[in-house]
């Protein structure tokens, strides 16, 4: 097997361009594959990260680096947002390097290491695009295998997430030594530690740990952790040597994100769970269904508020159709009652006599002849319609908006609902009783009209609608001063008010009903294709 010698890094104190094209800007880091520097590409006049490769080997076989240019020329084949392009691969002086798509940003362990432990939502928006990334690297037939916080950047331009160096794990010799090998790696944070050959020690699978190059069940793995650590700030394993390490990996289960978050979104901390399974086949098996989990409960809520948003809108416009309902029932229903209202008022009043409402004013007893006259005509027209609510005879009082009781329907006590009690409504009115009228306009001018009339609209009272209809008692064919009113309820458009509120409530609910069904198969339709 041919072995070429390597240097370990690029000499740039000539100042010349490497290869005549790459110019240096300043050195970005420096990994366990080599130095990472900032260059000007002057053929393609733009900035992209030159990267030295296997800088800390003496020397390579030629099949690895063939191997690594078909990992290359695969992982350059990648085009996705969510994945930093790969354009170039080459050899300057003996050292090999490629160059890769430079990204302003940071990368995700330094937004972990310089700031509070990431939210729930923040953490689902990373993952989402980290996903979609890797759904597309693994179309191509890539795997990652050392996907770390270091090796993704967070950028400002709309991608979030970019994800870095991939093909690159997978291209390292299978003769490096074994991550079980007792390297001390406690002094150094966990989210820090470089690549140890097939991958990084605190993200590698299991299967990593016994010698399995994995497929994308492991990176899937990987992303498991790196969410648990985006929302904890901590590893699921933490060991001094690889071989604890690789121990715990294996066989020991990650302590619960809910145990360490306190209301950590359940949905995101079940899925990382999942994605920790020891057993490759017990982890979602494709990145497909990582993001449809991820995006569960975004289409739950969604759901949820377009849901509410549709009973909204339907509410709204089927309570303008059942308001345009009442209203034109109860503008007809009015039209209707206000002539027969004021006809019965009428009525009554052509039988009274305007000098027995004085001798039953004068004397204030229901006992007198002419009370019983009065009232006589009262009941007939009250059995004659059971919707006639009260009738009365009064005379405006002394003081404004005040009238005084002559004779009334009810002029005892009645408990007319039966409720074994007597409220203001049943109380009876004896002559000479006072009414206060001051908050109905309608009976004050009722009371003066020379004319019948009837209320303009209904009232409401404990009994419920009524309409009243007023008429002047004459003297002479003049106005005696006294009037009788005349309340007509109406029960027939408060059941249809009821009918109306039960038959618009159903149709809410079934048209609810409807168009959430049709967004469920609508969904289900487009996720299919």
């Amino acid at each position: 097997m041919l072995r070429r010698p390597l240097v370990r890094a690029i000499d740039w104190s000539s100042g010349r361009p490497l290869n005549g094209r790459y110019k240096l800007i300043s050195k970005l880091g420096e990994g366990g594959m080599g130095a990472v520097w900032l260059c000007e590409d002057l053929l393609l006049r733009r900035k992209v990260a030159l990267k030295t490769l296997f800088a800390d080997r003496a020397e390579m076989a030629d099949e690895d680096l063939e191997r690594f240019r078909r990992e290359v020329a695969i992982a350059h084949a990648i085009n996705h947002p969510n994945v930093a392009r790969t354009y170039d691969l080459g050899e300057a002086a003996g050292v090999h390097y490629l160059t890769m798509e430079f990204l302003e940003g940071e990368t995700l362990v330094g937004r972990i290491k310089r700031s509070e432990a990431l939210s729930s939502s923040e953490v689902r928006e990373i993952a989402v695009h980290l996903c979609q990334g890797l759904r597309a690297a693994h179309r191509a037939g890539v795997v990652h295998r050392d996907l770390k916080p270091a090796n993704i950047m967070l950028v400002p331009d709309g991608r979030v997430a970019v994800i870095m160096d991939f093909g690159i794990a997978a291209a390292v010799d299978d003769d490096q030594p074994h991550p079980d090998e007792a390297v001390e790696i406690s002094a150094t944070a966990p989210w820090e530690v470089t690549s140890a050959g097939r991958g990084t020690p605190t993200y590698m699978a299991p299967e990593q740990w016994d010698g399995h190059r994995g497929d994308a069940r492991t990176d899937i793995y990987a992303l498991g952790i790196i969410l648990y650590v985006c929302l904890t700030k901590k590893v699921p394993f933490k060991a001094a040597t690889n071989q604890e390490l690789a121990d715990l990996h294996r066989s020991a289960p990650p302590p619960g994100v809910e145990s360490l978050v306190p209301g950590v979104d359940r949905d995101l901390a079940k899925l990382i769970a999942a994605c920790l399974a020891k057993r490759p086949e017990q982890r979602p098996q494709t990145v497909d269904e990582v993001i449809e989990r991820l995006d569960r409960g975004r289409r739950r809520k969604q759901a949820v508020a377009q849901t509410l948003g549709t009973a909204a809108i339907l509410a709204v416009l089927l309570s303008l159709v059942g308001f345009g309902l009442w209203s034109m029932a109860h503008s007809a229903v009015i039209r209707e009652m206000q002539p027969a209202q004021a006809r019965l008022a009428e009525a009554i009043a052509n039988q009274l006599s305007a000098d027995d409402l004085d001798r039953i004013l004068a004397a204030k007893d229901i006992n007198l002849p002419e009370f019983k006259k009065v009232h006589t005509v009262l009941e007939r027209y009250h059995l004659r319609d059971p919707e006639i609510k009260s009738l009365y005879v009064m005379k405006p009082a002394a003081a404004a908006g005040h009238f005084t009781f002559v004779v009334d329907l009810y002029p005892k006590d009645i408990d007319r609902d039966g409720d074994g009690a007597i409220s203001e409504d049943e109380k009876g009115s004896l002559p000479g009783d006072d009414y206060d009228g001051g908050d109905s306009g309608q009976i004050i001018e009722g009371s003066h009209a020379m004319t019948p009339m009837a209320d303009r609209d209904f009232t409401r009272d404990s009994w419920g609608l009524s309409l009243s209809g007023y008429a002047p008692v004459l003297r002479d064919g003049k106005h005696s001063g006294y009037f009788v009113g005349a309340d007509q309820g109406n029960s027939h458009l408060e059941h249809f008010q009821m009918r109306l509120a039960v038959v618009l409530l159903a149709t809410w609910l079934l048209l609810s009903a409807t168009f959430g069904l049709l967004r469920q198969r609508f969904a289900a339709a487009k996720s299919l294709r």
